[in-house]
């Protein structure tokens, strides 16, 4: 079936009051299960291709597989679930909800969030965190180089081995509270507690206001 029909298919059956939906045989189709409304619950039994439940908007979608780039991008609320691996940019520009990757995640996971929660097993590629706005990332994993780069605000979380930080990233004390939230995620959503523990990385707030003498750090912004 084309995209087009599938996605009609699934609004056909919303339509008809169904609430729980099985998408079998996916073959990592792109643009599957896009703009779903809230009380929608959407199972992917399989990989899916770029941009897999954009646009969410209260939905809660699995997918029992690997994902392409974009997932979750720009999602107003709602849950996804990524049983493998992420493309780039999984959960950009979301404003509420929460993406949980239980494998990998590929280059700029969180780009420029906007609130929510993005929540990833494995490690991620370079960038994660770039450009963000507000919300929180846990990485139970590695961070490649460029982590939390240019951050307005936000929080990242990193388990594993930090590359080079992002422009303007720094190392803040992991708190009680601080402990309380992640490990509370990671409970909820199964998620084994690495056995390392987490460091914290906010934004310096020094790429707020223009300072002559940081225009070091705007370069490498730019």
């Amino acid at each position: 079936m084309p995209v087009r029909a599938i996605n009609r298919e699934i609004r056909a059956a919303l339509a008809g009051n169904s609430t729980k939906i099985m998408l079998l045989h996916p073959g990592a189709r792109h643009n599957l299960g896009v703009a779903l409304p809230e009380g929608t619950e959407l199972t992917i039994d399989g990989p899916a291709g770029y941009y897999v439940a954009g646009l969410n908007d209260g939905a809660t979608v699995h997918v029992h597989g690997g994902v392409g780039w974009g997932a979750a991008e720009s999602m107003r609320d709602g849950v996804v679930t990524i049983d493998g691996d992420a493309g780039n940019a999984v959960a950009a520009a979301i404003r509420d909800g929460v993406v949980v990757v239980r494998g990998d995640a590929s280059t700029r996971a969180g780009i420029a969030m906007k609130g929510g929660v993005l929540i990833v097993g494995g490690s991620v590629g370079p960038m994660a965190g770039f450009m963000m706005q507000k919300g929180i990332i846990i990485i139970c994993g590695d961070a490649a180089d460029g982590v939390a780069d240019s951050m307005y605000a936000g929080t990242v979380y990193v388990a594993g081995k930090l590359g080079e930080l992002g422009a303007d990233a720094v190392v803040e004390e992991f708190t009680g509270g601080d402990r309380d939230l992640v490990y509370s995620h990671l409970e909820r959503w199964k998620i084994p507690a690495p056995a390392a523990g987490f460091r914290k990385l906010v934004a310096g707030r020094k790429l707020w206001n223009f300072q002559k003498a940081d225009r070091h750090l705007w370069k490498s912004a730019l």
